[in-house]
């Protein structure tokens, strides 16, 4: 059974209705069932299904079948008066036959359809099951199943999951789940018992749910509570203080302020608060407002630069963080005080890392990086250093880049920059690996931290506890701040693009409809109605614009649930190092995949973008000649000269790593400067120096520096 395909459930179907007219219906149930197919599709729907394809044989006391509310239907009076009837719950009517009898819902009045105000269709139905193996139905007209993917997950695991989380008795969902698994053998999911975890309340009455919904008591009210104390005990509990180290490189570097006469530490704000303050007051994220997002070079006023972006990542960030730690699961594990705990440092680490997860990024995008690796795998073939050092230049990385600029380039008198806290470090580094690229594990498939910030990088995975025998893994919260950056450039992309009106709303409407329905063999997908996206507001049509905004926020809001939803799932094996995909990657509803392959046809290929990229080509390939050209000189006077150009900051960082002494240079002066010889420095320092010098410049200035060195602007 766990090998079944779609093919193979399909092929079901005619031994099901077979199954259904000689084994399971009673003659009364069957006749009334085609009496009311006449006039109406008929859908079964519960338990015979279930029980038919997992071969678990039962006694069947009723049967469940919707109608289509599409049509003006009406139960044959000719049938009901031949047959004993009473209302249901919800509106529907209980058809009674001698030893068996048949429950008939009207589709439009199903409790989930309802409650989520959905159009009353077959596909709304199934996405309104709370397990995932209810989510299928027979269209007994028509002779055929229809279900989701919900269900195959299920008939290929047998484990139970759940599809709809709300319920109108969270009781007989809580009996159900110990009543099938028993029963039927099927397995207790993951997301099942985060649904029990977080909605049972010992106050809860099952004895009486059980009396009424199956007129006997299978299990004593102490006997539920004690299997369900015994699940959710199996429930993961990471070790977050292990994680969220407030250590610093430097340890006595606390902000200060007076209080009494004297000097104190701030007692009303944590280490990572701190973090927070250091990051936003500091000049490499100021300079990230003139660094490209998308639109390249652009006067207007709506786009996103590297700055904006990272401001929204920073609150998406921050939501997932919050979903995360006010989960009534996450506050039973840990407690309500520890909980608070956990969620104050935790909220302040993610601001902090996603704030700067851009900022070690070079002029003109992510096509910078390439040019600057590219270069130097040309430079190198000819000019000699390390392979360990090399690859920090043909693997240039904004990531380690970004770690650089934290941690030394934001100079304040000594080599520690901003001397954030080793958990904020962890959480920003995406790509915690100093050695080769390997990428069958996700922290390893660029190279995230430099030959010059080895030591510190040593520092930050032994206190953040990240190696795991040999491997050294991601830190856990690194997975919410890079899902944060993927929601953000995926929907806001395709925002800037719609503001530069490359293409309308309704292009982008078309693209995912055609795309998601592709991927799920839709050919009628409506991605607004999947999203729950009215483009009516008061009997008056949304402007576009209004729209684009309505899906930013619904698609912001789909990928918040599904990260966190996949975060709670793995912890386990994020913990241990064994989670290599992106937290939206396995996406059900495709939308990532169709996001990325809209940018990939309508966005990249604008011609503002092509001259953007031969821009930086032109621009980034040029400095690096230029400076190279003049660190390397041979004339001392001449590489004198280049100080005037190189920023002051890089240099004195320079200084200070070739010294290795890091506080040798606390009060370098101009005259210090002057005076001071590039050719003391390594070749390796060398190129650190002009390859951080020019990842550092903003897009205009990177334009009228190489403009300005070429002599083509004076």
């Amino acid at each position: 059974m766990n090998q079944k395909s779609n093919f193979d459930i399909n092929s079901q179907a005619r031994s099901f209705k077979l199954f259904l007219d000689r084994f399971i219906l009673s003659p009364k149930v069957r006749n009334s069932i085609e009496e009311i197919s006449k006039h109406s599709s008929v859908y079964i729907f519960s338990g015979i299904i279930r029980d038919f394809l997992t071969g678990v044989i039962d006694v069947v006391r009723d049967c469940d079948i919707v109608i289509n509310p599409g049509q003006a239907f009406k139960i044959p009076v000719s049938l009901l008066r031949k047959a004993r009837y009473e209302r249901n719950q919800f509106g529907g009517l209980k058809i009674m036959g001698d030893d068996m009898s048949l429950d008939v819902w009207f589709l439009e009045n199903t409790w989930g359809i309802v409650k989520e105000g959905d159009i009353p269709e077959v596909d709304s139905l199934l996405k309104r099951t709370f397990f995932n193996f209810s989510s299928i139905v027979f269209d007994y007209t028509n002779e055929k199943f229809i279900y989701t993917e919900e269900f195959v997950v299920f008939i290929q695991t047998n484990t139970m999951e759940v599809v709809y989380p709300l319920n109108p008795s969270n009781e007989l969902c809580i009996v159900n789940t110990f009543y099938f698994s028993d029963k039927c053998g099927i397995a207790i999911g993951r997301s099942l018992k985060q649904w029990i975890s977080s909605h049972y309340d010992e106050n809860m009455d099952f004895e009486s749910v059980q009396a009424r919904h199956f007129h006997k008591i299978i299990y004593k009210n102490d006997t539920i509570k004690k299997r369900v104390m015994e699940l959710i005990g199996e429930e993961y509990k990471i070790d977050w203080d292990r994680y969220l180290n407030s250590g610093r490189a430097r340890q006595n570097s606390g902000f200060m302020e007076y209080k009494n006469n004297k000097y104190a530490a701030n007692e009303n704000r944590s280490d990572f608060e701190s973090d927070l303050g250091r990051v936003l007051f500091s000049s490499a994220l100021r300079r990230m407002h003139d660094k490209t997002q998308v639109v390249p070079l652009t006067t207007g006023d709506s786009v996103h630069t590297r700055l904006t972006h990272s401001l929204e990542v920073m609150n998406v960030a921050e939501s997932l963080g919050l979903d995360y730690c006010r989960r009534p699961e996450f506050i039973r594990l840990y407690g309500e005080k520890q909980a608070y705990e956990i969620e104050r440092k935790m909220i302040s680490i993610l601001r902090s890392a996603a704030l700067i997860h851009d900022i070690g990024n070079p002029p003109f995008g992510h096509f910078g990086e390439t040019i600057i690796q590219n270069y130097f795998k040309e430079y190198l073939t000819t000019h000699i250093i390390t392979d360990e050092e090399a690859l920090d230049f043909t693997c240039f990385d904004g990531n380690a880049q970004g770690l650089r600029v934290v941690s030394k380039l934001q100079y304040i008198g000594d080599l520690y920059g901003l001397n954030l806290t080793y958990a904020t470090l962890a959480a920003y580094m995406k790509y915690p690996n100093q050695k080769d690229i390997n990428k069958e594990y996700i922290g390893t498939k660029k190279h995230g931290v430099y030959y010059s910030e080895k030591d510190l990088f040593e520092k930050v995975v032994k206190a953040c506890k990240m190696k795991k025998g040999d491997k050294i893994v991601r830190h856990p919260l690194s997975f919410l701040v890079e899902a944060a950056d993927s929601i953000c450039y995926l929907i806001m992309d395709v925002e800037d693009g719609f503001i530069m009106k490359w293409y309308s709303f309704n292009d982008i409407v078309k693209h995912l409809n055609s795309t998601i329905g592709e991927f799920k063999g839709d050919d009628k997908f409506d991605i607004l109605k999947e999203l729950k996206i009215n483009n009516k507001k008061d009997d008056i049509e949304k402007s576009e614009r209004q729209m684009m905004v309505d899906l930013r926020v619904a698609v912001i809001r789909h990928f918040v649930k599904l990260a966190v939803d996949t975060f709670v799932n793995n912890l386990d094996k994020i913990d241990s190092g064994d989670y290599t995909e992106e937290l939206i990657e396995k996406d059900p509803l495709y939308l990532s995949k169709a996001l990325v392959k809209f940018a990939k046809r309508y966005i990249f290929p604008q011609k503002d973008i092509e001259q953007l990229e031969l821009t930086g080509y032109s621009v980034l390939r040029g400095l690096l000649d230029i400076l190279i050209d003049y660190v390397f000189k041979d004339d001392a006077k001449f590489r004198n000269h280049s100080k005037s150009v190189i920023s002051r900051t890089c240099l004195k960082v320079a200084m200070h790593e070739i010294s290795n002494d890091k506080v040798s240079y606390k009060n370098i002066t101009e005259k210090d400067i002057w005076e001071y010889d590039v050719e003391k420095l390594t070749p390796y320092y060398k190129l650190r120096l002009i390859v951080d010098f020019v990842s550092g410049m903003t897009d205009r200035y990177a334009v009228t520096l190489y403009q300005k060195l070429s002599g083509q602007r004076l």
